[in-house]
Order: structure tokens, then sequence, then C-alpha cells
């Protein structure tokens, strides 16, 4: 998880990749463990993030049988390494994958496990040789000068794009940086527009008050409202799931933090799917899954949230402004694909509480990580008295 911030203006165009070098002599075991490393992390990595991407490559095999992947891997890249062996070696697909990371920097301990990580990583049987990580902040493939952005397009469109954030997506107030985390959204849907084939988007970000910008929520209450007015079904759904039926319901819900939630939540797939409706052809979106847990141990509800949403493009000609062709078909519904995300929100699985109510699932999940942060040369022992400790 990479959790450095888009940076504003000024940054150096040329940041260097972090594919070639002499790979470090390891370090001694780690013993510093931190909050990514709790099993509801290595829940959410298992059972929504490669169960999302196996459903995908099952349902419609990789034409060249190799995974393009765009992430953000921490420096001890355990993304990558479970990605490799449950979702590649299990399924024979190769994995090709370009990863931002701009917390490593030169000469820094980071980059040294960064860099020494890279290179286990790399040697991995089934992980393409074109795999690439740069020490820089995706925001950055918002500028079209940028080596982020070259990058991005070598190696892109990408089967699944893992925005794994430790911050707020919706923090940044709108047009205040050259390069935030909406313009380089917006970026990688025109990038992805390339593509025919079924893709992923996993987007992981705080979803608490302090870490959603007033023009971003008021931007997203505004489309929220406009599906309350127009459209039936959504309406319909909002009073069943969350007693939100007219604009006082809505602006009273997000003065809680339960009704905030599901609204942010609602709104920024809605976001998503405005972007996607203004590809040609137009493009559908799935909300496949909704996960969440708590990093403030008093939150009254989830304020980090992962969701995985499914961007199927169309093949809906454009209309012919001579009327010689036959009309295109009808175009995917936004207020009915608007309404299916509400209700998959409303349905959202709470990590904590399912792994608090399963014991077998919990003692999975910690031995996975452990196993996983084995890999990357933690002391494991000191892991299980870690992760035990309350």
């Amino acid at each position: 998880m990479s959790d450095a911030v888009p940076e504003a203006e000024n940054h150096a165009d040329d940041i260097v990749g972090l594919g070639e070098y002499e790979a470090p002599t390891p370090m001694a075991t780690k013993g510093e463990f931190l909050p990514w490393h709790r099993p509801r992390k290595q829940y959410v990595r298992h059972h929504q993030w490669c169960h999302e991407v196996i459903k995908l490559i099952v349902d419609k095999p990789l034409a060249d049988g190799v995974l393009k992947y765009l992430g953000l891997p921490g420096v001890d890249l355990l993304d990558l390494r479970h990605f490799h062996s449950a979702v590649c070696e299990a399924n024979d697909v190769n994995l090709r994958f370009l990863g931002f990371n701009s917390s490593a920097q030169p000469r820094s301990k980071a980059h040294t496990e960064l860099n020494i990580s890279l290179d286990e990583v790399m040697r991995l049987p089934r992980v393409d040789p074109m795999s690439h990580v740069l020490g820089d902040n995706f925001a950055r493939i918002a500028n079209h000068k940028s080596i982020a952005f070259a990058k991005a397009c070598e190696l892109g469109p990408y089967d699944v794009i893992n925005l794994d954030l430790c911050d707020g997506f919706g923090a940044q107030a709108p047009g205040t940086l050259d390069n935030s985390y909406y313009d380089a959204v917006t970026t990688l849907f025109s990038l992805q527009a390339r593509t025919k084939a079924p893709w992923l988007l996993l987007l992981t970000t705080r979803a608490d008050k302090p870490n959603i910008n007033d023009k971003v929520l008021e931007a997203l209450l505004a489309k929220y409202l406009a599906n309350l007015t127009e459209c039936v079904p959504f309406r319909e759904a909002s009073r069943d799931h969350f007693a939100i039926e007219t604009e006082i319901a809505l602006t009273a819900a997000i003065g809680t933090a339960g009704g905030l939630l599901p609204v942010f939540l609602t709104g920024l797939c809605k976001w998503f799917v405005a972007l996607a409706l203004q590809n040609q052809p137009p493009t559908s979106v799935e909300l496949l899954s909704v996960f969440g847990y708590r990093v403030e141990k008093e939150a009254e509800h989830e304020d980090l949230v992962s969701l995985a949403l499914k961007f199927t493009p169309t093949f809906i000609p454009a209309g012919d402004p001579l009327g010689l062709a036959n009309p295109p078909g009808p175009r995917p519904d936004e207020g009915s694909m608007a309404t299916k995300a509400l209700r998959r929100v409303a349905k959202r699985i709470d990590a904590d509480k399912k792994l608090a109510s399963d014991a077998e699932l919990h003692k999975k999940m910690v031995d996975a990580t452990t196993h996983l942060l084995s890999l990357a040369r933690y002391d494991v022992e000191a892991f299980k008295l870690w992760v035990q400790a309350p």
C-alpha cells in the first residue's frame, strides 16, 4: 500500500524506474509491523481482490495469457506476491505489472527494501520481464509529458487497476492540484477505452468525514439527488436500504457517520458510471463487492473501504447524424447501474466483524499473512505475537 499523496506543481518529469539495478544483499529480518499487516487486509486481498480477478479471467480467458495489472504496491510487494500464487500459478497465466511507489526515496531504507523485493518478485516463474515499478506517484499519469504516463500507455490497457490508497480518494479539493487522483483516473479511463475486454477497478479509500472534501461531497450529492428525482427504482432502493427518499432526508443522512458512508460510496460509484458512459462506445459498470474495516478503533462504521467494479465495453455504434444508418441499440442505463450499485453498497461486508465471528477464517488469514511476511523477510514469530496483541 502506497501512502504518499499526489504532489502539486514542479515535480520532475524524469523519474527513474526501479527496474534496472544490482540487487543489494538482503537486510536483517524485519520486526516492525504496519496496519496493513493485519489479517483483515489479507481477507480483502484474497476474498475480494483475488476472487474478483479469478472470476474475471475464468469468465473471459485472457487472449494472450498475460494478466496486465497496474497497482500501488508497498515496498514489500505483498499484493504482487499473493496475486502471483493465488491467481497466476493457480490459473496458468502470467503477470505483467506496472507499480507506482513514491515513498521509496533514493538511498533510503525503503528504497533498498523495494529493490530487494522487486528482485525477488521478478524471479518468480509467472512474472513477465516487462513488469516495472516506478518511484513516482500514480497521479503523475495525468501529466502527458511524464514518464508515468508514457509507461502506463506502453504497458496498458490493463485487466486490473488496483488503487490501494491509505488516504481518501475524495480528500483533495477539485481543481487545486495539477495532478490529482481525479485527473489520473480520468486519464486511465481514456487509456482503458482502448480495450475490448472487461476489466476491474479495485479502489481502497478512506471514507470518513475528515477524508472527504466538502466540494467533492457536494458534487456527489448532486448526482445522488438527481437519481432520487429522476429514477423511481433508485429512489425506492434508497428509501428501502438507507431511509433516504427526499433531499431533506439526504441532507440529514450525511450529518451522521452511518448516513454519510453509503451516500459517499454510492455517489463515488455514480461518478465512475458517468465516466464510463462517456466512452465511445459506452462502457457498462457493475459494482461487484464492497469490503470495509475500521482504521480508527472508535469509528462508528467502517472508515476504510475497498470497492471492486467491473467495466464491460459495449459495441454500440455512434448515432448517424445524417440518418443513413439504422439507429443504434439502447445505451447502458445510468439509473439502472446506479440502483444496482446502491444495493451492493447496502450489502457491504465488514471485515472486522467477519473475522471476529469466524475463528477458523481468522486463523487462515493470519497464516496466509504470516507466509507472505516470511517471503518478505519478516520475523514471523514476532508477527504472531504482534497480531495477538489487543
